[in-house]
């Protein structure tokens, strides 16, 4: 018996081929340069319109400038407020003779201002200072704390002193001009204004303080205060203190009886007066 061969099966169709993806990774090829479009130009649209700004305004300017140049000038209206008015020649200031002057005679022989001595009057035993001139120790000697005033009217400019001594009776007389640096005039100011309190202290207060007239601040100080020598011995201190330019004047009168403040006022005016 004859076998029949067994059909061979058919074979599967096999997958179709799966379609190619392209990596994501990799770039697509350019196209050819004729198929890709031409870049615009940019900027030149604006750099022309910038350029006729620039002209434009360079134009009118010109323009302007011709027409305002070519224009008569517009006159201003006239200023209502009065223009200060001058003198055409300036006075000249009078020239003071050396009586006038006070600074010509003050800055000559200052012992040669000082009032001299009355008629009748007697001259110390022992004058102050030599030839009518004070040192400034000599000055400073006839204070309570010499060490303390020459300090201070060597800081306050001190620059020189005449002096005039003398005994009228019991009573003893000094005459000081004090005169301190021109640039410091105001120091003979302090000097009195100093030397006030003492003084009415001396005399027994402000009521015996008499203003000399025709001057700021001077003044006569006598009362009836009595003082006491270191052995006890009363007496009456009285005294005078103004002002003339940088000389500070200062009179002081010793006397075992109270002092007339009649007759110092006497003597402060004619002191004054030499000045």
């Amino acid at each position: 018996m004859t076998t029949e061969p067994a059909e061979a099966e058919a074979p599967e169709p096999a997958d179709p081929a799966p379609e190619a993806v392209p990596d994501a990774a990799t770039p697509e090829a350019p196209l050819a340069d004729s198929a890709q479009p031409k870049p615009r130009r940019r900027g030149r649209t604006a750099l022309i319109m910038a350029v006729a700004v620039v002209l434009g305004v360079l134009g009118g300017g010109g323009v302007g400038y011709a027409v305002q140049y070519h224009r008569q000038p517009t006159p201003l209206p006239p200023l209502s407020v009065a223009q200060p008015q001058y003198p055409t020649t300036h006075a000249a200031a009078p020239v003071l003779s050396p009586a006038d002057d006070d600074m010509v005679r003050t800055d000559g022989d200052l012992t040669k201002l000082v009032v001299p001595a009355p008629k009748g009057s007697k001259a110390w035993d022992q004058p102050l200072g030599e030839g009518g001139w004070l040192t400034l120790s000599d000055l400073s000697e006839n204070y309570t704390k010499p060490g303390v005033q020459f300090g201070w009217l060597l800081d306050h400019n001190f620059r020189r002193a005449a002096v005039n001594t003398w005994m009228e009776g019991t009573a003893t007389y000094e005459v000081d001009l004090i005169q301190f640096d021109h640039a410091h005039e105001d120091s003979d100011q302090v000097f009195v204004t100093t030397q006030d309190s003492y003084a009415k202290a001396d005399a027994g207060g402000s009521q015996y303080r008499t203003p000399i007239p025709g001057t700021d601040n001077g003044a006569v100080y006598a009362g009836p205060n009595q003082l006491h020598y270191s052995d006890g011995t009363p007496y009456y201190r009285a005294a005078v203190l103004a002002v003339h330019g940088d000389i500070a004047l200062a009179i002081w009168v010793y006397s075992p009886t109270q002092v007339s403040s009649k007759s110092l006022m006497t003597l402060a005016q004619s002191q004054l007066e030499r000045l």
